[in-house]
């Protein structure tokens, strides 16, 4: 409803052009090379087909994974600069949003691989060790890491590191910028939001009774940890699923921008520069779709970890 609703530029440009060039021919306007152009535009985006029929029309083919070909976009931003690779026109959407997509999960998957199996881990290992030094370090650490945004933390990556041509190879340097560089930035995020709720979570059973009666037995501190992490997986899912994966989506546009990466985030901020409405439902169903996944995946996991969920929920 924004992309349709709100004026488009190029369409201003090109009426200016007619009447421009209308007053210095002295001719009507409708004769112009310019007015020929804006009904060419308009033809097609179908711009001038009623709101209601256009968002029908698009319901109904993105249901269908219908989604069309591109309308092409060259990424410039207005001020100068770009928001990342154009593309040409009359590409089918499916075909270049899931080449992007695979170029986002390429360092979306071991950042978020690092980040849960090594935030699980910190974060129990801190609430059974309140207060020495690897617990207040490593909370440090995770504060000072979930503070710093991160298109910092990319802008000082590319500046120590270059790029990459130390390594001697162009593909090992582009291997370095697009998929090492960006999975440790983004996984550095994740890890230190994971070891706070992990840590959090586990604080809160750490002195119930159940777990002192385990302490009792002689139990290790793994074995605590393995009891901790069983009663509060069914929140940590909650968190991750809620928290990480909306942090995820947001980073994900920083990230592209400031590595230069031609994925998800990049193409949609490159068809939203370009007014592509086939591209702009593309991305956005692609996140969409994640989210739908994600939510599946959650409710599973909860009856997997807490059998009582799914008991309560049949009886409801």
């Amino acid at each position: 409803m924004f992309v349709a609703l709100t004026p488009d530029p190029r369409v201003g440009e090109l009426t200016y052009a007619a009447t421009s060039e209308a007053n210095d021919k002295r001719i009507p306007v409708e004769q112009t090379d310019s007015w020929e152009r804006l009904q060419d535009y308009k033809a097609e985006r179908n711009l001038d087909d009623p709101f209601f029929e256009r968002y029908e029309s698009i319901l109904v083919s993105y249901t269908m994974f219908d989604w069309g070909e591109s309308y092409g976009a060259d990424g410039q931003t207005t001020f100068g600069g770009s928001y990342g690779s154009g593309y040409a026109a009359n590409i089918p959407v499916i075909g270049l949003v899931g080449k992007a997509l695979g170029h986002t999960l390429q360092y979306v998957l071991p950042a978020v691989l690092f980040a849960v199996v090594c935030g699980l881990g910190a974060g129990l290992y801190s609430a059974t060790h309140r207060s020495n030094l690897l617990d207040r370090l490593g909370t440090s650490i995770a504060y000072l890491s979930f503070s710093f945004p991160n298109f910092w933390l990319g802008t000082i990556a590319l500046a120590l590191v270059g790029t990459g041509s130390w390594l001697g190879a162009q593909n090992e340097s582009e291997f370095l910028r697009t998929t090492v560089l960006p999975a440790a930035v983004l996984g550095t995020t994740l890890f230190a939001g994971q070891l706070r709720y992990t840590r959090a979570q586990s604080l809160e059973y750490i002195d119930t009774e159940f777990i002192k009666l385990v302490r009792a037995k002689g139990a290790t501190n793994g074995r605590v940890a393995r009891h901790l992490l069983r009663n509060a997986a069914v929140p940590l899912l909650s968190l991750f699923f809620a928290d990480m994966l909306g942090l995820l989506v947001l980073n994900v546009f920083v990230i592209e921008y400031v590595f230069g990466i031609s994925g998800i985030g990049s193409l949609a901020l490159v068809a939203i520069q370009g007014r592509d409405l086939p591209v702009i439902l593309g991305t956005t169903m692609i996140i969409v779709l994640f989210g739908v996944a994600g939510n599946l995946l959650q409710d599973v996991a909860y009856q997997v970890f807490d059998p009582r969920i799914g008991e309560q929920t049949t009886r409801e």
